[in-house]
């Protein structure tokens, strides 16, 4: 059944040649893909079940890949090769040298590697200064979706700030998720809690003073008042 309607990629990719293609933890995909892959990346086509042709040549095509940041020793055991406290020149020699090892000398695939060439992007860890750019950017997307969807005015002390930045700068070993999963545990749940045991649920004004991480879950100091009473001081 179905097997007359094509490929879930190829019938893709003919309905919008002009696409960008995502494949998350390339490496992590069955042998037999990596064949198809071999075929898209050396002539940009592909044949579906159905003997027809699909063009790749108008797409851009991204495979992202954990690969390098472990290695594994004569025993099989993970290790570390690349570290936060390495600079990010050092850190994208010792991944590529790790790629290299993997598609070569693990999975016995070089010409893989051969048809990617040297179109290798290595990102950086996520630094302290780029965390907080990260964090300001979460904490404005809150502010702009209650004051949009809600009607609500949210605004964070500089003290409130500073508890926040420092929650989520502690420790950056997760990325950019880590300081997602501060956000929400620190200011999101909190305030929603706020709001409803407030009975906030649209035109108002939050000011959150301060953010007490010693309690279990996180709680806010804040204060509310009716959005009303603000726009009148403003007026």
């Amino acid at each position: 059944v179905g097997y007359e309607a094509g490929g879930q990629l190829t019938n893709a990719v003919r309905n919008r040649p002009f696409s960008i293609l995502l494949f998350d933890e390339i490496e992590k995909a069955h042998p037999t893909i990596l064949d198809k892959f071999l075929q898209i990346l050396e002539d940009g086509r592909m044949t579906d079940g159905q003997g027809q042709t699909v063009y790749f040549s108008e797409c851009i095509i991204i495979f992202t890949s954990n690969l390098g940041i472990y290695t594994r020793d004569a025993r099989g055991e993970r290790h570390l090769n690349v570290t936060m406290d390495m600079t990010y020149e050092d850190v994208a020699k010792r991944v590529r040298r790790a790629i290299e090892d993997y598609f070569k000398l693990e999975l016995g695939r070089p010409e893989i590697l051969n048809r990617i060439g040297e179109n290798i992007v290595v990102f950086d860890f996520i630094r302290p200064d780029v965390a907080e750019r990260i964090l300001a950017a979460q904490v404005k997307k809150i502010v702009r979706f209650l004051r949009e969807d809600k009607e609500i005015a949210l605004t964070l002390s500089d003290k409130a700030q500073a508890k926040l930045r420092e929650a989520a700068l502690c420790n950056l070993a997760n990325g950019g998720r880590g300081i997602g999963n501060i956000v929400e545990s620190h200011l999101i749940n909190p305030l929603s809690r706020f709001l409803f045991d407030h009975d906030l649920y649209e035109r108002a004004c939050v000011e959150v003073q301060d953010i007490d991480a010693s309690t279990t879950p996180v709680s806010l100091i804040a204060e509310a008042r009716p959005m009303d009473e603000q726009a009148a001081e403003e007026g």
